[in-house]
């Protein structure tokens, strides 16, 4: 079966950035299952996959504004180190997690430290960069009532 319109694609995929360093969380390999057509995919893919079988090889180009978004400046803001919970572990261009006070970790690249302050970039590290996605397809099915069902109520946000 080809991939088109209201099939069940699952592919295993790897990204890499392209002309830089791959983060490490980028460096794995992944798998994911869509419905195609109706669940939200990166274009670029979507386009790349279509008509493809099993077993199909792509590699791709995702652009940033499809992948981590532009770079945004407004997005590097100085921290005092007081808020800091363990300066002694902050080294200048290296990334950086803190655990906010609801628990949740934030990550940072330390662009810069002065005396009482550091200067943290929050963009994600493959922001405004383009990407390399290397996929195979690994199946492809008609999608059944419930599946379509199912990527209707989540495109509504009943997800």
């Amino acid at each position: 079966m080809k991939v088109e319109n209201d099939t069940v694609v699952e592919i295993q995929y790897i990204l890499e950035v392209k002309d830089g360093v791959t983060p490490p969380e980028l460096s794995k390999r992944f798998k994911t299952q869509f419905l195609y057509g109706r669940e939200p995919v990166i274009p670029a893919l979507e386009k790349a996959i279509f008509q493809l079988s099993p077993g199909d090889e792509i590699e791709v180009t995702i652009p940033p504004e499809q992948g981590f978004g532009k770079y945004d400046e407004s997005l590097i803001n100085e921290i005092p180190i007081s808020q800091i919970s363990r300066p002694d572990k902050l080294k200048e261009g290296e990334l950086y997690e803190e655990i906010t006070s609801n628990g949740q970790p934030v990550r940072f690249l330390i662009k810069e430290i002065k005396e009482d302050s550091v200067l943290a970039d929050f963009n994600h590290p493959a922001a405004g960069k383009e990407l390399t996605l290397k996929a195979q397809i690994l199946s492809v099915r008609a999608a059944s009532a419930m599946d379509i069902l199912r990527a209707v109520n989540f495109s509504r946000g009943g997800g």
